[in-house]
């Protein structure tokens, strides 16, 4: 008789780990159509990022607290090991993608709103692929653009190289570029011009870079750069932290 109320008890009971099961489904299905609607053009970044995105994380926080009360649940039924094991990995997945969005938060937050960075604000260097980057020559938006008057990342400055030639400059940069990942897009060695484009790994955001690489009257060589985001008002700091990249790889 008691045996029989514990398969009574316990047979098709665990609804609680379907429910967190189907929960965390939901996530990843809403974060598949954000990343793919966006990259193949059925939705834009805001509706991507924005709701989806959002939504997915917030279905996420959920399904983790439910994986919560299915370990306690699991407890009393008679295939114990099976279902913990079964619901500390679901808590592990959903834990996971909150931690990812949680840093992401994070260095949004701890990052200037800005989305251009350049070592060079008043020779503002000029896009020749992309163009929706260049503004007009009188703009007096400029300033604000980057930030107003305290310009983020003010420690970027040109990069001065000694005792190299512009030709060995120019063919390492294009080098280090693709080392990087980086799709060169323009490359001109009279003007020392480069110019290359990153796609993020994810939601495939595409940010620019061009360098200009110059040969001073006293024989070193400068390097200005600028990199900036196609669409946005933050970038995570990710332009500022590629010139920085570039630069320390250079010398």
């Amino acid at each position: 008789m008691s045996r029989f109320k514990l398969n009574q008890y316990d047979e098709g009971k665990n609804y609680i780990f379907f429910f967190m099961s189907a929960l965390t489904s939901f996530t990843f299905i809403l974060l598949l159509l954000a990343v793919f609607g966006y990259r193949y053009g059925f939705f834009s970044a805001g509706y991507s990022l924005m709701f989806l995105t959002k939504y997915a994380v917030y279905s996420s926080i959920i399904a983790s607290a439910i994986s919560l009360i299915s370990i306690g649940h699991s407890l009393h039924l008679y295939k114990k090991f099976l279902n913990i094991v079964s619901s500390i990995f679901m808590f592990a997945i959903n834990i996971t993608i909150i931690s990812f969005f949680y840093f992401q938060i994070i260095d949004l937050r701890s990052n200037p709103v800005i989305n251009d960075i350049s070592t060079d604000y008043h020779d503002l260097l000029e896009f020749k692929v992309y163009t929706d980057h260049n503004l007009p020559k009188d703009d007096h938006n400029l300033i604000q653009k980057f930030g107003g008057f305290k310009l983020p990342n003010y420690e970027l400055s040109p990069l001065i190289l000694s005792d190299v030639s512009k030709e060995e400059v120019f063919n390492k940069s294009l080098n280090i570029l693709k080392n990087m990942g980086l799709e060169i897009t323009y490359k001109n060695f009279e003007e020392g011009t480069i110019e290359a484009l990153e796609k993020s790994f994810w939601y495939g955001f595409t940010d620019d870079m061009i360098i200009r690489i110059e040969k001073l009257i006293t024989n070193d060589i400068i390097i200005n750069v600028r990199s900036a985001s196609r669409i946005g008002r933050s970038d995570f700091g990710k332009n500022s932290k590629r010139i920085k990249s570039y630069f320390v790889l250079m010398q």
